[in-house]
């Protein structure tokens, strides 16, 4: 299932009494974990715990995945994405996550939106044929796109997919599943402290602090310098950027981000990093930020001041 890179055990001697056990740091390395790279980094008192805990947060990473994967045609979204107008019960995760959708299309003015694909398809084909979209495709998109998709009942906690525009939950969730993976780990006894990375997105729970470097988005050099380093310490970063991947047509590079309400690709901000306590939360205004316009950012920001 996992591209296993081999486990390595790295002593971490504190000065304590003899009588406390001594603190060791696993890390381990995965490839192909929902689509990218996993670190994980484990302080406890045996390699016994280390196991168990890494085991537990690989174990919700796939219990997760079978939820909310959009590129599963097996998992329950994607069941349930296939369907129309049937109220379904679902799970609490997908639950979960579809309500947050919601508060963050809201909160973003619709900026956040998980029809972003019809958008984002628009512009793949159009790079495919080295045409720019007509304005009445592009229209089409942001008309699909700006409709509702579900309707939710709390009460018996269902949900019915209301259109038919290909939906795919992105955004957010994968930082959704670092914030559950992470605390399962540090549930198991013995643990004190849990880095989890995937895919540039971390999470920091526990004792110890962790220096992270944030790339910088002008430079593609893989051993190019970080633009910042910065401290966490219970708590997450995201970053989201548009200077990876895009779309040429003719003379212009085209953005692989685009606004849901536009339907139009977006070149304002090269790259976004957000720190708060919940990676959710981090993630889900690492790719808000990149976005909406300086001005929107500064207003949404003002309700959050934790990040």
């Amino acid at each position: 299932k996992y591209l296993f890179v081999p486990l390595c055990f790295v002593a971490l001697l504190f000065l304590s009494a003899s009588t406390m056990p001594i603190k060791r740091l696993y890390v381990s390395n995965y490839e192909n974990v929902l689509g990218t790279s996993l670190e994980i980094k484990i302080e406890s008192t045996s390699a016994t715990i280390a196991n168990k805990a890494e085991k537990v947060a690989l174990a919700e990473i796939d219990r997760l995945n079978a939820i909310l994967s959009s590129y599963d045609s097996k998992s329950e979204f994607s069941r349930w994405a296939a369907s129309y107008n049937q109220s379904q019960k679902v799970s609490n995760d997908l639950f979960a996550v579809f309500k947050l959708f919601d508060q963050w299309r809201n909160d973003t003015k619709g900026a956040l939106n998980p029809a972003a694909a019809v958008v984002s398809k628009v512009w793949k084909d159009a790079g495919r044929f080295g045409e720019l979209p007509s304005a009445i495709s592009l229209q089409n998109a942001v008309t699909d796109a700006s409709q509702n998709h579900w309707k939710l009942n709390s009460e018996d906690q269902t949900a019915t997919h209301i259109s038919k525009s290909p939906l795919v939950l992105n955004t957010f969730v994968k930082s959704y599943i670092i914030q559950k993976a992470i605390a399962a780990a540090k549930e198991v006894k013995g643990v004190r402290n849990v880095v989890l990375n995937i895919g540039g997105d971390i999470a920091v729970d526990g004792e110890n602090a962790e220096f992270v470097e944030i790339s910088n988005p002008f430079d593609d050099a893989e051993n190019a310098a970080p633009i910042e380093t910065i401290k966490l310490q219970n708590k997450a970063i995201a970053t989201s950027g548009n200077y990876r991947r895009g779309v040429q047509i003719g003379d212009k590079w085209y953005s692989h981000i685009v606004d849901p309400r536009t339907a139009m690709p977006v070149d304002h901000i090269i790259s976004a990093s957000v720190v708060s306590e919940d990676a959710t939360k981090s993630g889900a205004l690492a790719t808000a930020l990149n976005v909406l316009t300086i001005e929107e950012s500064k207003k949404l920001l003002e309700s959050h001041p934790d990040v």
